[in-house]
């Protein structure tokens, strides 16, 4: 019981200033009784004798009744300080208790995640384990994720719209391109840079093996898009025109 109690103390410092204040206001009020009781007392009614008819405890009560008024004010503050203490210890505790539960759902969706690519990627032979920096892409996507949300982040579909503008600007180049004409170059750069983005680390490559690549990476995107992505915000990646 006792290693119970200091910890709530120790998990609630706020704890101690209100234990403070309560035996403040409770020491206040009862010198403030006391003073008035003896120096009403001090002035003649100590002299008296001792009775307990109906009449004396009457007069009694007549007689201190503002030593009893502060008492029973006292006592009222007390028990609501009391009260509003235990709303906020509750509220405190519920909170703890929702923070830590937001972690775990977060620490174990990030782990299913992180699995499902693993997963993903181990089908496809033109992708390495290690160019694809699942946290950079979890963090991304569920920004919000530490706190128990888990909606998809808007800065997420803008990173893939801006993938789907790159995938149009080369497929209209392919389209208008005149024969061998078609810079694969500048489009490996621009593809590679929008998917730095999303954690996924590619290099330049032969034009052949590049396409072989690129169309493994669009697929996993596009996979787990499917698969954690529910809002229909975030767009589909377009097809590719070009070769």
């Amino acid at each position: 019981m006792n290693n119970k109690l200091s910890e709530i103390w120790r998990s609630y410092p706020y704890l101690n200033f209100l234990t403070v204040g309560l035996l403040l206001v409770a020491a206040l009020g009862v010198l403030s009784s006391a003073a008035i009781l003896v120096t009403t007392g001090i002035g003649g009614e100590f002299g008296r004798p001792l009775c307990f008819d109906n009449a004396c405890i009457k007069k009694f009560i007549e007689l201190y009744d503002q030593s009893f008024l502060i008492l029973t004010a006292t006592l009222n503050l007390l028990v609501g300080v009391a009260t509003i203490g235990g709303i906020i210890v509750a509220l405190m505790s519920f909170l703890n208790s929702a923070n830590a539960t937001a972690l775990t759902n977060h620490i174990s969706h990030f782990s299913i995640f992180q699995s499902y690519v693993t997963l993903e990627i181990s089908k496809r032979n033109r992708i390495s384990a290690t160019s694809v920096d699942t946290f950079v892409w979890y963090n991304l996507i569920f920004s919000n994720s530490r706190t128990g949300k888990i909606s998809i982040s808007n800065e997420y579909c803008s990173i893939i719209s801006a993938l789907n503008n790159e995938i149009s600007l080369s497929n209209e180049q392919a389209r208008t391109a005149v024969q061998g004409s078609f810079r694969y170059m500048p489009h490996q750069r621009r593809i590679i840079d929008a998917l730095a983005c999303l954690g996924i680390a590619l290099t330049h490559q032969p034009r052949n093996e590049f396409y072989e690549i690129e169309d493994q990476v669009f697929a996993l995107i596009s996979s787990l898009n499917k698969s954690f992505c529910y809002s229909d915000k975030v767009p589909s990646l377009l097809k590719r025109h070009y070769v």
